[in-house]
């Protein structure tokens, strides 16, 4: 996509989200640039984020297998998650944490700095690599962070925004068919 493809679609896609969703987004990105660690409370809040709408079943089982971490433990993790410079070893510490796995790791991420990282999902993966995954693992994420950081500096948009981009044109797309 070029520069004018990336405002049209973020645009359409900020256009077209609910306030609940971006108010939950900003409220988050704050809260864990402030803190620099997320609680308990702050993940769940993510799971039900990410997994909204069509994916209700997979947001129950996420947030069924987060009740076992305690809030403290979670803290930590996150703490170090976001210290570290290193996309691999922030991936991995954060899907340390049962029901977190790559997406939900790439959405706290993206809370975090969304300058650097995008919220990995299936529309937005396609629209980026043409190829239609459902399932991702840590080195899709990889992958997946280090392309969309090829295309920021290129042209000078945070990843979020190029992300959105991609997620949004994919999504009308699908629609179409």
């Amino acid at each position: 996509m070029n520069k004018k493809e990336i405002i049209f679609w973020r645009n359409r896609y900020n256009e077209e989200e609910d306030r609940y969703t971006t108010g939950l987004e900003e409220k988050l990105r704050k809260k864990f640039q402030k803190n620099r660690f997320i609680t308990k409370k702050d993940l769940q809040e993510t799971i039900k984020w990410k997994f909204q709408g069509q994916l209700k079943g997979r947001q129950l089982l996420n947030l069924k297998r987060l009740i076992v971490f305690d809030s403290a433990v979670i803290e930590k993790i996150s703490k170090l998650a976001f210290e570290v410079n290193s996309d691999k070893l922030r991936i991995k510490l954060l899907t340390v944490i049962d029901g977190v796995g790559p997406a939900i790791a790439s959405v706290v991420l993206t809370f975090y700095d969304s300058d650097n990282y995008g919220v990995l999902d299936f529309h937005a993966w396609n629209g980026l690599f043409k190829n239609s995954k459902k399932v991702f693992t840590e080195k899709d994420c990889l992958e997946y962070f280090n392309r969309l950081r090829e295309i920021s500096k290129k042209l000078g948009f945070p990843c979020r925004d190029i992300e959105k981009a991609l997620f949004k044109k994919d999504l009308e797309k699908s629609k179409n068919y």
